[in-house]
Formats: C-alpha cells, sequence, structure tokens
C-alpha cells in the first residue's frame, strides 16, 4: 500500500475504533494509483487523495451521524416532502463512495463577507494570486474571479472546463471524473484532516446526484471550531451566492 494510503487508513481506523486490519477499501479500489507524471500537476492543485471507508467496515448508521454530525441541527433528521431527511440523502450519496479512493481539493477558504472580492487561498482572501483555479474560473466565464455569487450552471460550466483540460493532460485517473466536492467527504476529510476549514464560516457547496441525474445542491460548512456538522438544502440564487466550493475527483 502507497505510504498516503496506509496514513489516511491508520488515521480513520483510530478514529473509527477498528481493528488494525479491519479493510477499508472494495477489491476493485485497492490498487489505485495517481497517474504517472500526474502527482505533481495535481498537487498543485492541492489536491489530497483520500481513503473513504467502505460499509462493511464503517457503516453509515446512527453511530456514524453521531460522531461525525455532533452539532446537526434538527432539520438534519427531519422528513423533507422529496427525497427524506437531509441525513439520508446525504447518507444516500456517500454510500456511492464508500470503499473507493476520491481527490480532494484542500485549499484554504476564505472567511468570506458578502458583497466583497474575496479568493480562495487564505483566510481573508484577498490575493488573486493564491486559487490555483483561477484560470478555469476565466476560462468558464465567472468574470468575478472569485468561487462566490454563482449558480448551477456557471458552476457546471466550470466543472466541464476543468475535466476537459484534465484529460487532455493526462492528469485524470481512469476511470475519475472532477466535481464540486460531495457534501459527506467534506465532512469526513475536514473533520479527521484538515480542521483548519472549520476556521473560517464561509459555506460551501456540494452536490449529489439523483438517479435521473439532477444534482441536489447543500450548503455545508462549521458551527464552530472543529465542527463540520452544518448541512441545508440551497434552492434560490441568493443562497446560492453566499457558499464558495471546492473540487474533488470521484469515481465515475
Amino acid at each position: 500500500m502507497a505510504d498516503w494510503k496506509a496514513e489516511r487508513a491508520g488515521r480513520l481506523r483510530d478514529f473509527f475504533g477498528l481493528e488494525p486490519n479491519a479493510e477499508l477499501l472494495a477489491p476493485e479500489a485497492r490498487e489505485f494509483e495517481v497517474p504517472p507524471g500526474a502527482a505533481g500537476a495535481l498537487g498543485h492543485f492541492n489536491v489530497e487523495w483520500h481513503v473513504v471507508p467502505r460499509a462493511e467496515a464503517v457503516p453509515l448508521d446512527d453511530k456514524y451521524a453521531a460522531r461525525l454530525y455532533p452539532a446537526a441541527s434538527r432539520e438534519f433528521t427531519r422528513p423533507r416532502e422529496h427525497g427524506g431527511s437531509y441525513r439520508e440523502q446525504l447518507f444516500r450519496g456517500h454510500a456511492r463512495h464508500q470503499g473507493r479512493v476520491v481527490g480532494v481539493e484542500t485549499t484554504q477558504k476564505p472567511r468570506y463577507l458578502p458583497g466583497n472580492k474575496q479568493f480562495y487561498g487564505t483566510p481573508y482572501g484577498h490575493d488573486p494570486s493564491a486559487d490555483p483555479f483561477a484560470p478555469y474560473l476565466g476560462r468558464a466565464g465567472m468574470v468575478n474571479g472569485t468561487r462566490f455569487a454563482h449558480n448551477y450552471l456557471s458552476l457546471r460550466e466550470f466543472v466541464r472546463v476543468v475535466n476537459e483540460d484534465w484529460r487532455a493532460r493526462g492528469l485524470m485517473p481512469e476511470g475519475y471524473r472532477a466535481t464540486i466536492c460531495p457534501p459527506a467527504v467534506f465532512n469526513l476529510v475536514g473533520a479527521l484532516f484538515h480542521p483548519e476549514w472549520s476556521e473560517t464560516e464561509t459555506l460551501e457547496l456540494g452536490f449529489y446526484r439523483d438517479e435521473q441525474g439532477n444534482a441536489k445542491c447543500y450548503a455545508v460548512g462549521s458551527n464552530g471550531p472543529g465542527d463540520f456538522s452544518y448541512v441545508r438544502g440551497v434552492e434560490g440564487e441568493e443562497e446560492w451566492a453566499l457558499a464558495g466550493f471546492r473540487v474533488a475527483l470521484v469515481p465515475e
């Protein structure tokens, strides 16, 4: 096992109280490797690889919810008109990634002040050059040059541009695609590996697709330092404008 896989798996086993030899990856994911020559380029974009434990080792049950969403609001488990509660929706989406390796962008999100022009890469967001995805924002027509104040159509174009370029450059692992970081992946990776994401109040967008291919969008974030329990469905344009986003590489 590559060093990064062993390190991530060890942290996960400790956190969930698993046996030292507990297998976390599905058989088809155990031989995953970053494409030769792509590691350096993906590192420029702050892509970090992570193991999502398989369901047999870490089931998505009440215990999981208590560990990863300890400060979730009452809305988290309230039944909703379409698709079940937020918890049911997130766990249903997360089940697709269990047992797999995902790549997650680790760029620092800024302390966003609505109406200001702030950039990813530093806590205060003053330096536009700190965002490694800045060239793709321009190519996707995001004229304000930031990751805020956008909508689903502009984000879809951004994702298309990144996928097209990374495939052309040989950076994309076979069978993977770039997307906006899924909500439960943000929660897991943030809670165990990147608590600094909780040090700014800024919310981020996250997507899951349903069986018809329609995207359901959520705003995710923290209720306080070290917490990643906040989640809410995003509906109107105003809510879209207040949240940033980070990139993830997930299996097709």
